[in-house]
């Protein structure tokens, strides 16, 4: 099973297990929901590859970008980052051990700024 990893400033929001196709978006339709204004309602895809996965930007406004390059699709690896707006996901091959290290976000006023307790 695969894992994608939600960051916020470095810190772990969330971990979602991959299914055989996954939308990320603003969207309530969409399994990853990403409530930002920099994010569209169907943002990206995650599909399932015969040996892996691969992320495909679905025409957003603002697009996708892997370890900082604006890219239109990237095969997700160990160690490889990908940010949607000012989010920033990372793939896992399997489930981390760290979670119980996971710091709690907040959600601010203002649109798109987040901070911990």
């Amino acid at each position: 099973m695969a894992y994608l990893r939600h960051l916020v400033n470095g810190n772990t929001v969330t971990v979602y297990q991959l299914g055989e196709s996954t939308l990320l978006g603003r969207s309530p339709e969409c399994p990853i929901k990403i409530e930002d204004p920099t994010v569209s309602g169907r943002h990206a895809s995650i599909e399932k590859l015969k040996d892996g996965w691969k992320m495909v930007d679905q025409n957003s406004t603002n697009g996708i970008m892997a370890n900082g390059l604006k890219v239109s699709e990237v095969i997700l690896e160990q160690g490889v980052i990908v940010s949607i707006g000012t989010h920033e996901f990372e793939y896992l091959a399997t489930l981390p051990n760290d979670l119980e290290r996971t710091l709690k976000i907040k959600k601010s006023w203002i649109p798109g700024v987040y901070f911990t307790e």
